[in-house]
């Protein structure tokens, strides 16, 4: 199955309108996100652009806690960066988000640029959370070791990030708003990583990088190949989705199913040819 990002800006802005109208909380002219206005050349685009004239990280990242505005901000400045500094620079500078509010630092990555294999978790955790990293405390120990038993390590061959570089207050599950608006930067941070194959690290993960509504137990199942960017003539790159830790750890009888699920990680990229 042959997965690729789909929503433009715009067409993001107008999906969380219309989500936010359907749970019956007050927006702005939704006019305007909707197509725009043919009469005043109205998008969401100029919406933003009207707002905000000079289009840099720090302007951009003022005044922009609606959600529809926040989205379009998120996919500008993600698709405006070129390197990973770049990426780190507009993430940690990017206001949007409430729950930047209540994070003590912006996760971003760990591991080893450049590596072939890209690891993708789904949130922060408490210690995560305090030193700016992620997969630590019991959770990465476990997730270590389930890479270690293939051969992946992250101070050597592979790259690692969250879906969602922010704490959520209490370990609550992050809210679609709140999901949508950091996507944009984890698509980006997969472009510039560019990796061989990736390996998902739980079931919220796989679902938004996937667009799918499957769970865990179906997606686990499934071969996947993650277009790279818009362009359908793009690169492509195999994607597996495996338990979280953090659920690995509260049931245990999964574990022999999780180590089913790395060998057969393991056999598609030797089977590659891809080096770890």
């Amino acid at each position: 199955m042959l997965v690729r990002p789909s929503l433009t800006p715009q067409g993001a802005a107008l999906a969380l309108a219309q989500w936010w109208e359907l749970a019956g909380l007050e927006i702005p002219d939704l006019s305007k996100v909707r197509g725009g206005n043919p009469e005043t050349g109205l998008t969401a685009s100029t919406i933003v652009q009207s707002q905000e004239p000079n289009l840099t990280p720090a302007r951009l990242v003022q005044g922009s806690h609606h959600p529809q505005v926040a989205l379009v901000q998120a996919h500008r400045l993600a698709a405006a960066c070129t390197s990973m500094d770049a990426l780190y620079k507009a993430l940690d500078a990017f206001e949007g988000c409430r729950l930047k509010a209540n994070a003590r630092t912006t996760v971003f990555a760990d591991g080893r640029q450049g590596a072939s294999i890209m690891v993708i978790g789904d949130v922060p955790g408490r210690e995560d959370d305090e030193a700016g990293k992620p997969f630590l405390g019991p959770a990465g120990g476990l997730l270590d070791k389930m890479l270690g038993s293939i051969g992946l390590y992250r101070a050597t061959n592979c790259y690692m990030t969250n879906l969602v570089p922010w704490r959520p207050p209490g370990d609550r599950s992050p809210t679609a708003e709140e999901i949508a608006l950091c996507r944009p930067f984890v698509v980006r941070h997969i472009e510039l990583a560019a990796p061989k194959a990736i390996l998902m690290v739980g079931g919220l993960t796989g679902q938004t990088l996937l667009n799918s509504t499957d769970g865990i137990m179906k997606l686990r199942s499934q071969t996947l190949d993650y277009r790279l960017g818009l362009d359908a003539q793009g690169a492509s790159t195999y994607a597996q989705c495996v338990f979280a830790p953090t659920y690995l750890l509260n049931r245990p009888i999964e574990k022999a199913a999780a180590w089913q699920d790395l060998k057969r990680f393991a056999q598609k990229i030797s089977a590659m040819g891809i080096a770890i």
